[in-house]
C-alpha cells in the first residue's frame, strides 16, 4: 500500500491530538483532584458518585441536624421532668413533717402558700418549650399544656367526659356543725339552733376540676358484666355548704365549687366494684395554670367567636398516645417526646389542694378560738352570764373541733406520703424512659459518625485521584507529546519540492 504525505500528516495530527487530550485530561485531574469532570468521562464513576454523595448528605443530615435536634429535645425534656420530680419530693417532705403536725399557728399560712407554689411549679413545667414548640402537648406542639394567660381561656367552655376508676374512691373524715364565732348573736337571740360538732366519714370522688358549672351532671356506671346504669346526683350550691357532707345512704351530692362527688353508703356499696364510672360535666371558668382538658379527656370545646357565634371542636384521646419521632438513621426512628398526661396529672394538684385546705381548716379553727376568747372579754358579752356560758361552750366545742381537724390533717399528710411516693415513681418511670432515649441517641450518633466516615472514604476513593500518580503520569504524557511533536516535525518537513 502506498503511503502518501497526506496520510502521514493526518495520522500524525490525529495522534498528537490524542496525546494532547491525554495531557489535558491528566492536567484537569491534577488541578481538580477528581477523576472525572463530566459524567461522560466515566458513567460508572458518575453513577456511583451520585449514590455515595446522596448517602453522605443523608448521613450528615442525620448527624448534624436530626440527632442533635432530637438530643436537645430530649435533654430539655429531662430537665423539666426532673423539676417535676423535685417539686413532688418537696411535697413529700411536707407530708412527712405534717404527719407529726409540728406546724405552729403562725406557720400555717406560709405552709398553705408554699404548697400552692409547689403545685403551680409542677403545672408550670407543662409550659416547657424547645425551639418554640411545647414539649408535652403531643402533636399539638403549638398549644400549651396549661392555660398560660387570660387570653388563652377567654370565651371558652368545655363539656368533659372523665373516666374514673372505682379505686379512686376515698373515705374521708369531715367535721359537721362547725363552731362559728359569727353565729354567737344568732345563738343568743334564738334565731339559730346550736349544734355540737361531730365527725362523719364520707365516700368521695374528686373530679379533675373545681369551680364547675352547677348544671346537671351525668354519672354512668359500667358494671363488671358491661351493664350500664345511671346514677342521679343532687347539685348543692355554695349557700348550702353546711349540707355538703350530710348525705343520705342512697344519695349522691355534687359540689361544683370543689368538684367533689359525695356518695351515700348504699350507693357506694353498689358502685365500688364497678368496672368504670364515667362522669360528664361542664366547666366554663378556667384559672391560669389549669391543665387543658383536651390533653387529658374526650371533650368538646365551645369557643365564642368575634361575631358572637360559637365554634365547637371535639377532641378524642388517642389510646396509643401522640408520639413525635425523628428519623436518626436510615429507616430508624426514635420517639423523642413525653406527653404531659403521663406524669403531670390533675390528681397531683387536687391532693396538694386537699393538704392546703386541711392546714387552712386547722388555722381557721385556731383563728375562731382566738376570736371567741376576745369576744369573751368584750363588754358586750362578758357582763351577760348567758353569753359567757354560751361562749365557754363554744370554746369547749371549738377545741374539740380543733382536735378532730388536727387529727384529720395529720392522717391526710400521712396517707399522702404513699400517694406522692407513687407520683414520684410514675415520674421516675417516664424519666428513666427519656434517659434511655438519650443514651440511644448517643449510640446512634456514634454509629452515624462511623458510617459517615466510611462512606466519605468510599466517595473519595471513587472520585478523587492520587495526586502523586496523576502528576507522574501527566509528566510522562507531556514527554510523549513533546516527542511526538519533535518526531512529526522531522518527518513531514520534506515535500515534493525537495525532490525537484
Amino acid at each position: 500500500m502506498r503511503v502518501t504525505n497526506q496520510m502521514v500528516t493526518s495520522g500524525s495530527l490525529r495522534n498528537m491530538q490524542k496525546a494532547m487530550q491525554r495531557v489535558n485530561d491528566l492536567n484537569q485531574q491534577v488541578t481538580t483532584g477528581k477523576k472525572i469532570s463530566a459524567p461522560s468521562d466515566d458513567p460508572v464513576i458518575a453513577i456511583r458518585a451520585l449514590k455515595l454523595r446522596t448517602t453522605c448528605d443523608q448521613l450528615n443530615q442525620f448527624k448534624t441536624k436530626n440527632v442533635q435536634d432530637a438530643k436537645s429535645w430530649v435533654d430539655t425534656t429531662q430537665s423539666s421532668i426532673q423539676n417535676v420530680f423535685d417539686r413532688l419530693q418537696d411535697v413529700y417532705y411536707y407530708c412527712e413533717e405534717g404527719a407529726n403536725d409540728p406546724f405552729q399557728t403562725k406557720d400555717r399560712k406560709t405552709i398553705v402558700n408554699e404548697l400552692q407554689s409547689l403545685k403551680d411549679a409542677i403545672y408550670r413545667e407543662g409550659s416547657s418549650t424547645y425551639a418554640g414548640r411545647y414539649l408535652f402537648s403531643g402533636f399539638k406542639t403549638e398549644t400549651n399544656l396549661v392555660f398560660q394567660d387570660a387570653e388563652s381561656r377567654k370565651g371558652i367552655s368545655y363539656d368533659i367526659a372523665e373516666n374514673i376508676s372505682p379505686t379512686a374512691f376515698e373515705e374521708r373524715n369531715v367535721v359537721l356543725n362547725e363552731v362559728k364565732a359569727n353565729d354567737l348573736d344568732a345563738y343568743l337571740d334564738g334565731s339559730k339552733a346550736y349544734q355540737i360538732p361531730e365527725q362523719e366519714g364520707v365516700y368521695r370522688i374528686r373530679l379533675a376540676y373545681n369551680n364547675l358549672s352547677d348544671e346537671s351532671i351525668s354519672i354512668k356506671m359500667t358494671a363488671a358484666d358491661d351493664q350500664e346504669s345511671f346514677i342521679l346526683a343532687t347539685t348543692l350550691k355554695s349557700s348550702e355548704s353546711e349540707e355538703y357532707y350530710k348525705v343520705g345512704d342512697n344519695d349522691v351530692h355534687f359540689i361544683p365549687e370543689t368538684g367533689e362527688l359525695i356518695f351515700g353508703k348504699d350507693v357506694y356499696n353498689s358502685v365500688k366494684n364497678a368496672q368504670n364510672i364515667e362522669v360528664n360535666y361542664s366547666k366554663t371558668n378556667f384559672a391560669v395554670g389549669d391543665l387543658r382538658p383536651e390533653m387529658y379527656f374526650d371533650c368538646t370545646m365551645h369557643q365564642r367567636q368575634m361575631d358572637g357565634s360559637v365554634k365547637d371542636t371535639k377532641f378524642t384521646m388517642n389510646p396509643g398516645g401522640q408520639k413525635i419521632q425523628y428519623e436518626v438513621n436510615f429507616n430508624q426512628y426514635i420517639t423523642v417526646n413525653a406527653e404531659g398526661n403521663e406524669f403531670i396529672t390533675h390528681d397531683m394538684g387536687n391532693k396538694i389542694n386537699d393538704l392546703a385546705r386541711a392546714v387552712q381548716d386547722v388555722q381557721d379553727v385556731e383563728d375562731n378560738i382566738a376570736r371567741l376568747k376576745i369576744m369573751r372579754e368584750d363588754p358586750q358579752y362578758k357582763n351577760s352570764a348567758e353569753a359567757v356560758q354560751r361562749i365557754d361552750r363554744m370554746l369547749e366545742d371549738a377545741n374539740t373541733e380543733l382536735s378532730m381537724k388536727s387529727e384529720t390533717m395529720q392522717k391526710l399528710f400521712g396517707n399522702n406520703m404513699t400517694n406522692f411516693q407513687n407520683f414520684m415513681e410514675d415520674v421516675g418511670t417516664v424519666q428513666a424512659r427519656v434517659a434511655t432515649t438519650y443514651s440511644k441517641l448517643e449510640l446512634i450518633e456514634t454509629r452515624v459518625t462511623e458510617q459517615l466516615a466510611n462512606f466519605r472514604e468510599l466517595k473519595s476513593s471513587n472520585e478523587d485521584i492520587e495526586t502523586e500518580e496523576a502528576a507522574i503520569e501527566m509528566y510522562q504524557s507531556e514527554l510523549v507529546y513533546e516527542a511526538s511533536l519533535s518526531t512529526t516535525a522531522s518527518v513531514i518537513k520534506k515535500t515534493l519540492l525537495d525532490y525537484l
